[in-house]
């Protein structure tokens, strides 16, 4: 994405920012990596509960087979004037318990070009 394209869809979610939703989870071995880029791109550290839905953090036994890194989600309500590059990046979010949100991103680069622009795991 460009960073014309960015700009706009930063502008979009800003004037959103209320509902907005940001979550992690990660493998517990990705844990002082994630740790130590969130701090650099936020100036925030994690917070300290890292079972919370917002920071999921697997235990080293429990973690699935399918789980092979660090897995960053945005969640946000959207309307008919969402810009083009993020509607081509969102999908609609039928996850079970965050229904207030109709748009849901899986994409890391982006989710990491927010946080260095002013977003933070949980409520924006």
């Amino acid at each position: 994405m460009i960073d014309q394209e960015f700009s706009s869809c930063l502008t979009y979610l800003n004037e959103r920012k209320n509902s907005v939703l940001i979550e992690a989870e990660m493998r517990h071995k990705d844990k002082a990596l994630f740790d130590q880029r969130y701090l650099e791109s936020t100036g925030l550290i994690v917070p300290t509960d890292s079972d919370r839905d917002l920071y999921y953090i697997w235990s080293p036994d429990a973690a699935p087979k399918d789980k092979w890194g660090i897995e960053l989600r945005l969640y946000f309500v959207a309307d008919e004037n969402i810009p083009t590059p993020l509607n081509i990046l969102a999908r609609e979010n039928s996850r079970h318990g965050y229904e207030k949100y109709n748009k849901r991103i899986n994409n890391n680069e982006f989710i990491w070009r927010l946080f260095r622009n002013g977003y933070h795991l949980g409520n924006n």
